[in-house]
């Protein structure tokens, strides 16, 4: 389960951005998992809510709030491949500052695995990875796994006779988290293996064709994997008005089926499907797999391509107890203000709003942290601006402009 993220001096985040999956109301039980520590020497609840939807103009900052949790993912993935002396790509300070450049970027997340919380951290410049660090909290305590400061190591209690040896193979651009996964020590393996399982879906991935290909790729090539959510997928793809009667992957590519006025299947490629059917057909198995494992699901722009019905029922079966009963996660970037509405019935900690300061750099609130605002129709409250997070449109300077152009 996924408690918190944390990014610093990453593209337009200057000070701390913190997305935060903790309930602000344990008194509301909607929309919020429980999941009860039984190694705590106190009975010790962990909260986590189901959804999040993130809000703003364009240009707020929405995107690279997903696209830094992608990157932190994608490094701790890969970090074990870069050779020495190699840029790290998760390196994007913020350019606003000047001084910036000379800081470094920083991450950090809180897991709850097997119930008990992890927090992972990390901050690299360049070439080079400052800081790293693991520590868990069984029975409530403070515990270190290991800490760094650039090659200094540090470990706590265990893998003692495997430390050396996965410190000397990891280079200053390279995981420590990485390397001990690969030589199998389990408290670390857990925690990237948490990490890996979040499906982080950018804008670059998830409304490019890429996406249609990587979508053939992956869940045809593994149907172990994917056999029952693509099954869903093709249940679900017949219970709305796309008349898509199958789909299957021929010579690796998609194919879709109509029937026509003989009930024959007729075979269409994918690419002559509206684009809202294929995102859903493309999509949906990626819930389905999220909802059945109870694992993490990050989209930037959701609602593109998809009709705010598919939507909000993608959004309700997070949200709905009797479906995910295995704590599964939805976090979304969105503009769909019917989202908001009161029959989605999100909660207040659930809505968070970006917006740009003064100086250009990204701030993220959550309307529960807005003074005075409780329950009520979020929809309505945004558009008319009352919580903040909306473009500011100079209408009637731009308007005369305008008019003097065509006039000109």
């Amino acid at each position: 389960m996924l408690l918190n993220f944390r990014i610093t001096n990453f593209r337009s985040i200057n000070e701390m951005v913190e997305l935060s999956m903790i309930p602000s109301d344990l008194k509301n039980p909607v929309n919020r998992i429980i999941k009860t520590n039984p190694n705590a020497i106190k009975n010790k609840d962990y909260y986590g809510l189901t959804s999040a939807a993130i809000y703003g103009p364009n240009a707020s900052g929405k995107s690279n709030i997903v696209k830094g949790m992608h990157d932190f993912i994608q490094f701790v993935r890969q970090s074990t491949d870069n050779k020495p002396n190699e840029e790290i790509s998760l390196y994007s300070p913020f350019k606003l500052n000047k001084d910036n450049s000379q800081k470094a970027s920083c991450f950090s997340i809180d897991l709850l695995i097997k119930n008990i919380l992890h927090v992972y951290s990390l901050e690299v410049f360049r070439n080079e990875i400052l800081k790293e660090s693991l520590f868990i909290y069984p029975k409530g305590l403070r515990v270190k796994v290991f800490e760094r400061s650039r090659q200094e190591f540090s470990k706590g209690n265990g893998y003692e006779g495997i430390f050396e040896t996965i410190k000397l193979r990891t280079t200053e651009n390279q995981l420590f988290l990485g390397k001990a996964a690969l030589e199998n020590v389990e408290v670390i393996k857990n925690v990237y293996q948490s990490i890996d399982f979040i499906a982080v879906l950018t804008t670059d991935t998830f409304h490019s064709h890429d996406f249609n290909k990587m979508f053939s790729t992956i869940m045809f090539k593994n149907s172990e994997l994917w056999r029952t959510p693509l099954k869903l997928s093709k249940s679900l793809i017949q219970k709305i008005d796309t008349q898509v009667v199958d789909f299957e992957e021929i010579n690796g590519k998609i194919k879709t089926f109509h029937l026509n006025d003989k009930n024959e299947k007729i075979e269409f490629e994918f690419e002559e499907e509206s684009s809202g059917t294929q995102r859903v057909i493309a999509f949906v198995p990626f819930v389905f797999k999220t909802l059945k494992y109870g694992d993490v699901l990050v989209v930037d722009e959701f609602e593109r391509s998809l009709h705010p019905e598919i939507a909000q029922f993608i959004l309700g079966l997070f949200n709905d107890p009797e479906v995910n009963k295995k704590g599964a996660q939805f976090i979304f970037a969105t503009h769909d203000t019917t989202l908001l509405s009161p029959e989605n019935k999100l909660r207040r900690d659930q809505i968070n709003l970006v917006e740009k300061n003064e100086k250009g750099e990204t701030e993220m609130f959550a309307v529960s942290d807005i003074k005075g605002i409780r329950e009520g129709n979020y929809e309505k409250w945004y558009l008319e601006g009352r919580l903040g997070a909306v473009p500011n449109i100079a209408r009637e300077t731009f308007r005369h402009e305008l008019i003097d152009f065509i006039n000109s």
